[in-house]
């Protein structure tokens, strides 16, 4: 366990709890619900934090999208390899792919950077990515909290861990399989060109229309 969102979240209660949910994302919460355990937060205010923080870091990648566009924020590697995965989902299901965008680690930055660009009007984003941030902690809070009581009873120790370990190896196949996708498509020789400022203006189009 993060010994310093621990120290941070004991001095700062669930502004703590807030404010690491802006910088990082699942730590925060599991660490709140430690805590929640040992009296000192109540889970219901851990879930609003941990939801009211979540959304507020997304809904500041969405505003510098909007503000900046893509050409300024593209010098991550990171984010060009995501962009073309994230543009088809938002192609594809629109602006509900920002419910799903918390659950998804890989993409839950680019998400917004996305929508941002694409023009996906604010009120629609902001609202679909409270839904999102809500459904993320409660989530996460009441599942962490589910985990700890059923590892304290040792009948219940034997499930819990073949299920940690289920969930940890279904993990670790996604990403394989993604990561030997993702080699096999870079192998391909380049067919076209970088999206330009013709085709950006399209997805607007597309997302507006969705």
């Amino acid at each position: 366990m993060d010994a310093s969102i621990e120290s941070h979240i004991r001095a700062y209660g669930y502004w703590g709890v807030f404010l690491w949910a802006v910088l990082g994302g699942e730590e925060s919460v599991v660490v709140a619900v430690w805590l929640v355990k040992r009296g000192l937060l109540n889970l219901p205010g851990v879930i609003v934090a941990a939801a009211l923080g979540g959304a507020a870091g997304d809904q500041i990648y969405f505003f510098l999208a909007r503000r900046y566009g893509w050409a300024r924020l593209r010098r991550s590697a990171r984010l060009r390899r995501s962009r073309e995965r994230t543009e088809a989902l938002v192609a594809r299901y629109g602006p509900g792919v920002v419910l799903a965008s918390r659950f998804l680690a890989g993409l839950r930055i680019t998400i917004p950077l996305v929508c941002g660009t694409l023009g996906m009007p604010a009120l629609t984003y902001s609202v679909l990515n409270l839904v999102s941030a809500f459904l993320w902690a409660s989530f996460y809070s009441l599942g962490v909290t589910f985990l700890w009581s059923a590892w304290t009873s040792p009948a219940r120790r034997l499930w819990v861990a073949s299920a940690v370990v289920a969930v940890l190896a279904l993990v670790f196949l996604i990403r394989f399989r993604r990561g030997r996708g993702a080699h096999a498509r870079s192998d391909r020789p380049a067919c076209r060109a970088s999206p330009g400022a013709g085709e950006e203006e399209e997805s607007r189009v597309g997302i507006r229309a969705g």
